[in-house]
């Protein structure tokens, strides 16, 4: 019994262990699993030592190479301080030595092209600007530098630091150039003071762009800089368009002077004809014609049947309704009557040479470089040798009048005001300038003179101030060279409203120290002709209502039906302007017409273009 029972524990032991060797191979499966857990954990702890080691490693090298590169930056910056305070050592070539010093100094030294590991990549973006500005000859500083610092980097010249002070030397030079061009300013002042002198009235200010020059070294990219500087109105852009399709015709060979003639027109043939042609086609103003050949010689001179059927003319050579258009169109473009007709005058244009129209747009596009750079919503711009008044809102062209502009003797001013106030039926209170040269002499040959052109004289600039009888004055004693020599006139001499009043109806004042404005006048028949230098420095405004309609139109306080009615009189009205609009009076020979996208040239009136020329 004992045996059996013995049996039987055995047998269900033995199955049990059978079991559990059946859910394991491995019978000690439980032990391996803590075992290699251990190991794991184990493995797991090393390998994290070893990437902190090597992560440790990395983060020294790193340290270490940032130290080595903080020492370089150091000894570089050191290098550069003893280069510019060391009074032994001489600069080479570099034009803006103290701004460079001093430059330098207030940064601390800090290279603005070199780094530990050589030269950054910034220099190549100057370069890069140099070449493709338009307005550098090939024979300029700027550019010569340029080349030579191109050779000089390529060559790894040991003398980085010369290199580096080279550099900024000539980025100082471009953004001179690009901020202020090539007017000899000092030079042309002085010759404005000698016109002075000589009786001539000629002033011109200018407006230096605000812009600091330590400032735009230190902005980063200098292509935005460049862009940043660059002048955007007053058709700038437009005549840089211009400026390379003028190089271009300069590059093909330009165009040959026309020889002497007398006239050509419609219907006349030759080789003066041909040579006219030639010369219209090289500047573009001559393309393929369009006009039918049975229309193309119809005047009322000249047909084709007149022609002698025996002579065998080139077609190229016969003036042609093609040609009269390309002359009509040369002669818009150049401000000169349009006729289609090559005068003497047309003639003396057409023979200027491609390279003086190059420098004429060069010399326009440094004026523009000192014109005022504020964005405005509104503004005027009078262009004194175009004879225009040019109305822009938001950067169009909403409305161009004629105007006339002071004559050789009384130039109109070159500036910027603000025009703050309207006169409906003004008075006009003569200078004492035009009183001195003008009426005094007048008054001296006809007595009755002032009462003929209707003039009052008061004891004081004020309207309502006592008047003077003009007979009860001796004015020989008031002139030059007469018994009682010069005696200053002690009066004020004033044009009431009326159809004789010099500043017609409406008067636009924008308050200046050279007493002009902009207003009507009752000589209508001057805005016809097509040069138009009479007045004495005022803008002549050849249609004010329409430029007070475009004043009303943004000026609620001004009442256009209240206006007229107020302009039928002869009662002075002041009407206020709320939003003030600017005006720039401008000298501008050459230009960009936006619309015909047409390159325009206008006569040297004052001859400034001439001077601005022979000061550099």
């Amino acid at each position: 019994m004992k045996i059996n029972r013995l049996l039987t524990a055995t047998i269900f032991f033995s199955i049990i262990l059978y079991a559990q060797q059946i859910e394991s191979d491995n019978p000690f499966d439980s032990l391996t699993i803590e075992k290699k857990s251990k190991i794991d954990n184990n493995s797991s702890t090393v390998e994290q030592k070893l990437n902190d080691k090597n992560n440790s490693t990395i983060t020294l090298q790193k340290l270490n190479n940032e130290n080595n590169s903080t020492i370089a930056l150091e000894k570089l910056k050191s290098e550069l301080k003893k280069r510019l305070t060391n009074k032994n050592l001489i600069f080479k070539d570099v034009k803006h030595k103290k701004f460079i010093k001093r430059f330098y100094r207030q940064n601390d030294y800090t290279p603005l092209w070199l780094t530990v590991d050589g030269f950054n990549k910034k220099y190549i973006s100057l370069f890069s600007e140099i070449e493709s500005d338009i307005t550098l000859d090939s024979n300029s500083k700027i550019y010569k530098e340029h080349h030579y610092l191109t050779k000089y980097i390529k060559e790894k010249k040991e003398d980085r630091l010369h290199i580096e002070l080279k550099l900024t030397d000539l980025y100082l030079d471009f953004l001179e150039h690009t901020l202020y061009g090539d007017i000899n300013w000092k030079k042309f002042s002085r010759k404005l003071k000698a016109m002075r002198k000589r009786g001539v009235a000629a002033r011109w200010i200018r407006y230096r762009p605000q812009y600091s020059l330590s400032k735009l070294l230190l902005q980063p990219n200098i292509g935005e800089t460049m862009e940043e500087i660059t002048p955007k109105r007053f058709g700038y852009t437009g005549l840089l368009k211009a400026l390379i399709k003028l190089k271009t015709i300069k590059e093909d060979g330009g165009w040959e002077t026309l020889p002497s003639f007398k006239k050509l027109k419609l219907g006349d043939s030759g080789l003066n004809v041909l040579k006219l042609r030639e010369r219209l086609t090289a500047s573009k103003d001559l393309s393929i014609c369009q006009t039918p050949s049975e229309k193309l010689f119809e005047s009322e001179s000249t047909k084709v049947e007149e022609v002698d059927s025996d002579v065998k003319i080139q077609p190229q050579a016969q003036f042609d309704i093609c040609l009269e258009n390309a002359v009509k169109k040369f002669q818009k473009r150049h401000g000169l009557v349009v006729d289609g007709v090559v005068g003497k005058g047309t003639r003396k244009v057409l023979n200027r040479s491609v390279e003086s129209k190059i420098e004429t747009v060069l010399l326009n596009l440094n004026r523009i470089k000192w014109l005022p750079r504020n964005k405005n919503k509104r503004y005027l711009i009078a262009n004194i040798p175009e004879y225009m008044l040019h109305y822009i809102e938001d950067g169009i062209e909403k409305k161009k009048l004629r105007v006339i502009v002071g004559n050789r003797k009384h130039h109109t001013p070159i500036f910027r005001e603000n025009i703050s106030y309207i006169v409906l039926n003004p008075y006009w209170k003569v200078s004492e300038g035009i009183v001195k040269r003008e009426i005094i002499p007048a008054m001296i040959k006809n007595p009755n003179y002032l009462r003929r052109e209707g003039f009052e004289i008061h004891t004081t600039w004020s309207e309502r101030s006592p008047k003077i009888n003009p007979y009860n004055l001796y004015w020989p004693e008031y002139g030059y060279g007469y018994e009682f020599g010069r005696v200053k006139f002690p009066y004020r001499i004033m044009q009431p409203p009326g159809p004789k009043n010099a500043l017609g109806k409406i008067k636009f004042k924008f308050p200046n120290k050279f007493d002009v404005y902009l207003h009507d006048t009752p000589s209508r028949g001057l805005f016809k002709r097509t040069h138009r230098a009479f007045s004495h420095g005022c803008l002549r405004l050849d249609k004010p209502h329409s430029l007070l309609e475009t004043f009303a139109s943004f000026n609620k306080n001004i009442d256009m039906k209240k206006s007229n009615t107020i302009l039928k009189g002869k009662r002075k009205v002041q009407l206020n302007i709320k939003n003030k609009v600017p005006i720039y009076l401008v000298y501008l020979t050459a230009g960009y017409n936006i619309k015909s996208g047409e390159l325009e040239f206008r006569n040297d009136i004052y001859g400034y273009d001439k001077m601005q020329k022979s000061s550099k």
